[in-house]
C-alpha cells in the first residue's frame, strides 16, 4: 500500500469516528447517566474506604486517598469503554455485517472507529468528573506530578483499545452462537474483581499469580496504579504490558473474524 493510499484509507476511519463523535454529542442528556452513576460509586466507594481505613494507616501498601484516587481512574476505562459489546453484538445479530462486508473500509476498522469515537468523549467527560470528586471527597492526588498524569491519560488510552478488541472477539462470537451476552457477562465480571474495584495487591497471592497471565490488569490495573503508586520505571512495564495485550487482542479478533466471515461464504450469506 502506497502512503497516498494509507492517508486516504485512515482519512475514512478518521470520517468514521468524527461523524460518531457528533451523533453523540447531538444527544448530550446520553452523558448524564453515566455520570450520575459514576459519581454514586465514586461516593459510595469513597464511604467504603473511609471505614475500611478507620483506625488504620494502609493496607496493601494503600492509603485511604491512593484507594479513592486509583477506584476513580480505574472505573473510568468502565465507564468510558466498557460497553462497545452491545453495539458490536447487535450489529451482526441484525445482520448488519453484510451491509458493512460490502463498504469499501474494513469490517473492524469501522468499528474501531465508531466505538472509539464515541468512547473518548465519554472517557473524557467522566475523567473530568472524576478529577473533580476525587478533589472534594480525598483531596490532592497522591504523588501527584505531571509526568503521571501524562503516563494515566496514555495508560487509558490504550486500555480503551484493548477493551475494544477484546469486546469485539467476544462479540464476534455471534457468528456461531446467537445469545452470546453470557460471555459478556463473565468477561465483564472478572475484569471487575481483577483490578477495576480493588487494586491487585488486595487479591490473594494466588489471584495476583493467576492475574498476571491474563489482559484482566491491563484493563484497569494499570492506569489506576500509575495515577496512585507506580515509579517511572513500574509505569513503563504496565504500558509495555498493555501494548503486548492490545497487540494479541488485534490479533484474536482478526483471527475471529476471519473464522466468522468464512463462515457466511460458506453459507452464502
Amino acid at each position: 500500500m502506497t502512503a497516498s493510499a494509507a492517508v486516504r484509507r485512515l482519512g475514512k476511519y478518521r470520517e468514521v469516528a468524527r461523524m460518531s463523535a457528533r451523533n453523540k454529542l447531538r444527544y448530550r442528556g446520553n452523558f448524564a447517566g453515566s455520570m450520575l452513576t459514576y459519581g454514586l460509586f465514586v461516593y459510595v466507594f469513597s464511604r467504603i474506604w473511609a471505614a475500611a481505613y478507620a483506625g488504620k494507616a494502609g493496607i496493601a501498601g494503600y492509603d485511604y486517598s491512593m484507594s479513592v484516587w486509583y477506584f476513580i481512574i480505574a472505573e473510568v476505562s468502565v465507564f468510558g469503554f466498557g460497553r462497545f459489546f452491545w453495539n458490536l453484538a447487535e450489529d451482526l445479530k441484525s445482520g448488519q455485517v453484510a451491509y458493512l462486508l460490502a463498504k469499501p473500509y474494513g469490517f473492524i476498522g469501522y468499528h474501531f472507529a465508531q466505538a472509539m469515537g464515541q468512547g473518548l468523549l465519554d472517557a473524557g467527560v467522566i475523567f473530568l468528573e472524576g478529577l473533580a470528586a476525587g478533589l472534594i471527597l480525598a483531596g490532592l492526588p497522591p504523588n501527584f506530578m505531571l509526568w503521571r498524569l501524562a503516563l494515566v491519560m496514555v495508560s487509558l488510552l490504550i486500555a480503551g483499545c484493548l477493551q475494544f478488541f477484546l469486546q469485539m472477539s467476544i462479540a464476534m462470537t455471534a457468528f456461531w452462537v446467537e445469545e452470546n451476552a453470557a460471555f459478556f457477562w463473565i468477561f465483564q465480571k472478572l475484569a471487575l474483581v481483577v483490578g477495576t474495584l480493588l487494586p491487585l495487591e488486595f487479591l490473594p497471592l494466588w489471584a495476583q499469580t493467576a492475574a498476571v497471565w491474563t489482559p484482566l490488569p491491563s484493563l484497569s490495573y494499570a492506569p489506576g496504579r500509575i495515577a496512585v503508586a507506580a515509579s517511572p520505571g513500574e509505569s513503563l512495564v504496565l504500558m509495555g504490558l498493555q501494548l503486548a495485550w492490545l497487540a494479541a487482542a488485534t490479533l484474536l479478533s482478526r483471527l475471529v473474524f476471519m473464522a466468522g466471515h468464512r463462515k457466511i461464504s460458506i453459507q452464502g450469506g
